[in-house]
């Protein structure tokens, strides 16, 4: 009788056959070993379809998938299906975890009746670790507790990774062809867990490297980021989380999208594609001009209507900001 693993892991796989070898071997060297482990070839190019099946040859632990290019998303969707075990957990296959890293996920979940657990991270640079934790020690949130934390995103940061989650608590699959697929979902995960345990040890390693999905300059990716924040608003609002703050919560929506549009503006300031991506977010703002001076701040406030009533002299602004930012920036670099 085929016995069902405790936690499935899930891994979407694309062009990634330089780190994908440390990202398996990782989770081989877990120090608990009831798992399984989804991969999901996403029409890769490279030899990293190939690497998957010979490591599902070597451990039947490992299931592949292989699929015509999809996304990252439609990988873990289809994945998040397929997964026997009642714990979810997801790595990204340019990453790698510490060995105890599931024992400990596990532990808190368990030891707590939790719905979802969380150990910190390092951000992986090439000649660095830096930590971050989700909390001071150890313990545990409330539902309200973490969904502030999360929609705040510092104490929480709004990755799928470094977490282990309850099946019932994926209440809603990743969007496709999105950009910040995470951020527009997980905190929806959120409202259905009573419990979120956590511990404040770095268990995960981000690698931060170019040419990954969160390092480059298409100007879709700060609209798709806006168009996030402003789900979560919208979210939140309907489903009548926190009415206290919501005013609070229209305000970052336009703080970020006053962002975003200057990110635009300094990645590629002329052409037709970051034009156009500046009146997406242009036109999904207008809902917001009623917010008042008394959220936003008088500086954004001003900002967000000359954004409208005087579009030109708002770019020209942005600008001058931008190249007087670049020349400090270049002028504090002299003498360092």
């Amino acid at each position: 009788m085929h016995k069902k693993p405790l936690i499935s892991i899930i891994i979407p796989v694309y062009n990634v056959e330089r780190y994908l070898p440390q990202c398996i071997d990782s989770i081989i060297a877990q120090t608990f070993h009831d798992w399984e482990l989804i991969l999901v070839d996403d029409g890769s190019t490279d030899r990293s379809g190939a690497i998957c099946d010979e490591y599902s040859l070597k451990d039947t632990r490992i299931r592949v998938i292989h699929k015509q290019n999809s996304g990252q998303a439609d990988s873990r969707n289809i994945a998040i299906q397929m997964a026997e075990a009642e714990l979810v957990g997801f790595v990204d296959s340019d990453d790698w975890i510490d060995p105890d890293m599931y024992e400990v996920l596990y532990d808190a979940l368990t030891g707590n009746d939790a719905d979802i657990a969380i150990c910190g991270h390092y951000l992986s640079y090439k000649d660095a670790d830096l930590p971050f934790s989700s909390g001071s020690g150890a313990g545990v949130y409330t539902r309200n507790e973490a969904l502030q934390k999360i929609i705040c995103d510092r104490e929480i940061k709004s990755y799928l990774v470094d977490k282990l989650y309850r099946r019932h608590v994926i209440n809603e699959f990743l969007p496709k062809s999105f950009y910040y697929e995470d951020y527009a979902t997980l905190f929806k995960w959120f409202t259905c867990a009573d419990r979120v345990a956590f511990c404040n040890a770095p268990k995960y390693h981000y690698r931060q490297r170019r040419g990954s999905t969160d390092h480059d300059n298409d100007p879709k990716k700060n609209y798709h980021f806006f168009l996030a924040e402003k789900e979560r608003y919208t979210y939140l609002t309907r489903n009548g989380f926190f009415p206290e703050q919501h005013l609070k919560f229209a305000a970052k929506v336009v703080r970020v999208g006053l962002r975003e549009i200057k990110g635009i503006i300094r990645k590629c300031p002329y052409g037709q594609a970051s034009d156009r991506y500046i009146e997406y977010i242009k036109s999904e703002l207008k809902q917001f001009i009623p917010v008042k001076v008394s959220h936003l701040g008088f500086f954004r406030w001003i900002m967000l209507h000359m954004l409208f009533s005087c579009p030109s002299i708002y770019r020209f602004l942005m600008r001058i900001r931008i190249f007087n930012r670049r020349k400090s920036c270049y002028a504090s670099n002299l003498y360092d």
